[in-house]
C-alpha cells in the first residue's frame, strides 16, 4: 500500500489512513473505530499531539485488553501452557489448575498496563492476583472461593512474572525441573541475550545421570557444563535457572528435591552472588535498562508485526533514551511506539 507515485522500496510517510490501522491493530487487535477514521478522513491524525492522545484513549479502552491476550500470550509464551504435561505421578496438575496458572499471569499484566505501572514491576512487583485453589497450590493462606482477588506477596519469596506457576511450567521438563530451560527463557525474555543454539554433538544430561545416579541434579549439571563445548552457554543459562530452584515444575515452593536439600545460590559471570529467587530478582532489577530495551523491543515487533532489523535499532535507541524521565511506566513505552 504505496502513495501514488512511490517507488517500491521507496521510503516514505504511511497515510493517517493507514496509520489509523497500524494504531488500532496494535492496541485493539481489530479495524478503527470512527473516531480513527474521522481524524484519518481529516488527515489531523498525524498532526502533533494527535497520535499521543489517540495511544492514551485507545489504552484506556477494554479493547485494549486485545494486549493481554495476543503480546503478553506472544512475550511470555504462555500458549505453551496449553502443552505443558506434567507427570501425574509426581506432580498434580489439571486443566482448572492450567487456567488457574494463566489468568494469574493475564491478570497481573492487565493491571500493570491498566493502572500504568512502571514495566520493571514485571521483574519485582510485589503483589499477585489469586483464588483459593492456587493459593493454596502456593501455600498461601486467607485467600477463599473461586474470585481472583489481589494478594500482596510482602515477606514471602514470591516476586513478579518469574515465581509465577505460569512461568515456572513451561519452563520445566514433565519429570523435573529444568534450569536450563529457565535459564534460558530469562535471557530470552527478560535480558533480550537469547543464547546460540547448542551444537549438534552436545551429549544430554540423561547420559550424565546414568554416570552419576546418586549426585544431585545440580551436581549432574554442574558436571555436564565442565565440557568446554557446553561451558560457554551453560555458564550464563544454568545460574539463572539455579536461583529459581526451590519451585517444583509447578510452581510449588520446596526445600527438598528428593533426598536432596536444594541449593538455589549462585554466582552470574560479572561475579554477581546471590542466595535464593528474591535475590536474583533483585540484581536482575539492577539490570532494568536491559529489560525495558529487551521488553520495548518485544513490543515494538508485535506493533509492526515483523522482526526488527538493523535499521530499526535507530527507532529503539531514540524511544529508550525518552523512557527513564517517564519511569518506564507501561504507557510511555506505547506512545514512543506509536510515534516512532
Amino acid at each position: 500500500e504505496r502513495p501514488g507515485g512511490a517507488r517500491p522500496g521507496e521510503i516514505h510517510r504511511i497515510s493517517d489512513v493507514d496509520l489509523a490501522s497500524r494504531l488500532s491493530f496494535f492496541l485493539w487487535g481489530s479495524p478503527p473505530d470512527q473516531q480513527l477514521i474521522d481524524l484519518a478522513d481529516r488527515k489531523r491524525l498525524s498532526s502533533p499531539g494527535e497520535v499521543e492522545r489517540q495511544a492514551r484513549r485507545m489504552l484506556a479502552d477494554p479493547r485494549a485488553d486485545s494486549l493481554v491476550d495476543a503480546f503478553a500470550t506472544q512475550w511470555l509464551n504462555l500458549r505453551n501452557l496449553e502443552l505443558a504435561n506434567p507427570d501425574p505421578d509426581l506432580f498434580p496438575f489439571d486443566d482448572q489448575l492450567r487456567s488457574d496458572m494463566q489468568q494469574e499471569t493475564e491478570m497481573f499484566f492487565a493491571s500493570v498496563m491498566r493502572e500504568n505501572r512502571p514495566v520493571t514491576d514485571f521483574l519485582d512487583g510485589r503483589f499477585t492476583f489469586l483464588n483459593e485453589r492456587l493459593a493454596r497450590h502456593y501455600g498461601i493462606d486467607d485467600v477463599r472461593g473461586e474470585q481472583f482477588q489481589r494478594v500482596s506477596l510482602e515477606g514471602l519469596p514470591r516476586a513478579g512474572i518469574l515465581t509465577q506457576a505460569s512461568i515456572l511450567t513451561i519452563t520445566s521438563d514433565p519429570t523435573r525441573t529444568s534450569p536450563v530451560k529457565r535459564g534460558k527463557w530469562i535471557m530470552e525474555n527478560i535480558l533480550g541475550t537469547p543464547p546460540p543454539d547448542p551444537p549438534a554433538d552436545v551429549p544430554e544430561i540423561e547420559t550424565t545421570q546414568k554416570s552419576l545416579p546418586a549426585a544431585s541434579f545440580r551436581e549432574q549439571l554442574e558436571l555436564h557444563r565442565t565440557k568446554p563445548i557446553c561451558a560457554s552457554c551453560h555458564q550464563h543459562m544454568d545460574p539463572l535457572g539455579f536461583g529459581f530452584e526451590n519451585f517444583d515444575a509447578i510452581g510449588r515452593w520446596r526445600q527438598m528435591d528428593g533426598e536432596f536439600p536444594i541449593d538455589s545460590s549462585g554466582t552470574l559471570p560479572g561475579g554477581q552472588k546471590f542466595d535464593g529467587p528474591i535475590e536474583l530478582i533483585e540484581i536482575l532489577r539492577g539490570r532494568e535498562k536491559d529489560f525495558v530495551r529487551s521488553f520495548t523491543e518485544k513490543m515494538l515487533v508485535f506493533a509492526l508485526g515483523r522482526g526488527l532489523r538493523y535499521y530499526d535499532q535507530c527507532a529503539v535507541e531514540d524511544i529508550i533514551k525518552v523512557l527513564p524521565s517517564r519511569e518506564y511506566r507501561f504507557s510511555a513505552i506505547v506512545e514512543q511506539i506509536v510515534l516512532s
